[in-house]
């Protein structure tokens, strides 16, 4: 009986130091995960920024560009109004004539 269990005790030492490799080999595996998802997270952090941050300066180095086509659009539309307005009511025109004729004779 001595021996079984002197049998036993060593076995029980050997899957012990077993255990023990294959827990620091997990725990190696497991740090080296860590620092890649943390490396890949700084990664995508920097790349959204970098993005966010080209977007902001094309926007402000291409305001003036923005402004410019915006002003031109705004006037055409009143053109285009003034053009439907006269087409809509075409005696509107000759009745401001008559206003500036009758300032000029007097």
């Amino acid at each position: 009986m001595d021996q079984d269990l002197r049998k036993l005790i060593e076995e029980n030492n050997k899957l012990l130091l077993e255990n023990l490799e294959l827990s620091r080999q997990n725990n190696k595996k497991i740090k080296k995960i860590q620092s890649h998802i943390r490396r890949t997270m700084v990664g995508k952090t920097l790349y959204w920024i970098l993005i966010i941050g080209i977007t902001f300066g094309a926007y402000h180095f291409s305001k003036p560009y923005i402004d410019n086509v915006r002003n031109t659009y705004n006037d055409f539309r009143e053109n285009i109004n003034q053009s439907s307005e006269f087409i809509n009511n075409p005696g509107s025109v000759f009745k401001n004539l008559s206003i500036f004729e009758k300032n000029i004779d007097s």
